[in-house]
């Protein structure tokens, strides 16, 4: 029964993303029900021989890992512009640390054979996504140490770039605007925490600049959403609100609130959901 429903949740899933693509064709970046679906499902099909844990159990407990198997980040996902065939990214855990893999998929299966981005000492974590119109893949991640250095990577073809830092924070996302990488992502200021904006033009520096301010110290998980010519962020304001600002001729706009009453990844879903509804019809 349990292979039955992960095997079920899987296909929901691909059918979920899928119908968002085919909504949103001029965007791609974070498809999120893959994430959060794939999240709570213990052993996916698409990583063989992965220990999932629950998204609300601690990783630093001593039990959230079991002997003999690993601890991986949960998955994102992408799709190919062209096949429409998925790419997924996650969290591989090494033993001392964690190393960002990738896989691709090809027919009916994933390759057998994982790449990775990275193979350093450091602690590689929470990776996402984007795809340009020109089928190039980016991916972001943050290493979860006391440097805390956000970092970015391309893939051209079949192979990935020298990954760069562009900043300092956490857990961020990445997109296209106009031409150009934009990434969001969380950081630690005097009241608390803030979300940083960081854009790259004409592939010169990432110029970042302050979104918002919070007081919350819990993580934020913010998300740069491009849909329908319109860009913002969301995060995570409280335990029961999602916070999102758009950008407006040039500027982030007055950050807005909407409730969040579902703490499930479900809930958290559906309102990141509404919001883009409210901003982009």
């Amino acid at each position: 029964m349990k292979r039955t429903l992960v095997t079920i949740l899987i296909v929901l899933a691909f059918s979920a993303a899928q119908l968002l693509w085919a909504d949103h064709e001029e965007s791609y970046g974070e498809l999120d029900i893959f994430d959060l679906i794939l999240g709570i499902i213990e052993n996916p099909d698409p990583i063989p021989q992965v220990h999932w844990v629950p998204l609300d159990v601690d990783p630093n407990s001593p039990d959230a890992r079991e002997a003999g198997e690993r601890f991986d980040g949960r998955p994102a996902f992408e799709f190919d512009r062209v096949t429409e065939d998925p790419f997924l990214t996650w969290a591989y855990d090494v033993g001392t640390d964690h190393d960002i893999a990738f896989n691709t998929w090809k027919k009916n299966d994933w390759n057998k054979k994982i790449e990775f981005v990275t193979s350093s000492t450091a602690d590689e974590v929470d990776p996402r996504l984007y795809v340009d119109s020109h089928n190039h893949l980016y991916v972001t991640w943050w290493e979860d140490d006391s440097g805390s250095r956000i970092m970015l990577a391309k893939r051209s073809g079949r192979r990935w770039d020298m990954s760069i830092n562009i900043g300092t924070g956490r857990r961020p996302s990445v997109a296209m605007w106009q031409g150009d990488l934009v990434v969001a992502y969380e950081r630690d200021n005097a009241l608390g925490q803030e979300i940083v904006f960081a854009r790259s033009s004409m592939g010169g520096p990432f110029v970042p600049e302050v979104v918002a301010v919070t007081t919350r110290t819990a993580r934020l998980d913010p998300i740069v959403h491009v849909r329908a010519g319109v860009m913002w962020i969301d995060w995570k304001e409280a335990d029961n609100v999602i916070a999102y600002s758009a950008y407006h001729n040039g500027v982030w706009k007055m950050p807005m609130a909407k409730a969040w009453t579902d703490p499930s990844w479900l809930g958290e879903l559906t309102v990141r959901h509404t919001i883009e509804l409210q901003l982009t019809n």
